[in-house]
């Protein structure tokens, strides 16, 4: 580890992230995850919890929320026609569903 990994440690982290939620969220689509979260303590799943493309869907939608703001780091020019209070809570709502879903990220 050098120094300007430290430097601005967010951009580091983004894009050791970034291409890994990319590929779980692939392995998702495609029906090759053999574990989806159930969300039983999710109040804004809306679906049928015995629904397995319900909750697929669902699971999917959360990963390209979590993938925004580590893409936004690494590409910003992807979301340069976003207005910058639309990045901030596309953001804000990336991050906290990072955190609240973090230990479903598994296969």
């Amino acid at each position: 580890m050098n120094n300007n990994e430290i430097y601005d440690l967010k951009y580091t982290l983004a894009e050791y992230i970034l291409p890994r939620l990319e590929a779980f969220k692939e392995k998702v689509d495609k029906n090759e995850a053999p574990t989806i979260p159930i969300f039983k303590d999710d109040s804004t799943f809306l679906g049928d919890r015995d629904n397995i493309d319900e909750l697929s869907n669902y699971w999917s939608k959360r990963l390209e929320e979590m993938i925004f703001p580590f893409e936004y780091y690494v590409f910003p020019e992807k979301h340069d026609a976003l207005e910058f209070d639309e990045i901030n809570k596309k953001f804000e709502n990336g991050m906290k569903i990072f955190a609240k879903y973090f230990h479903y990220l598994s296969i």
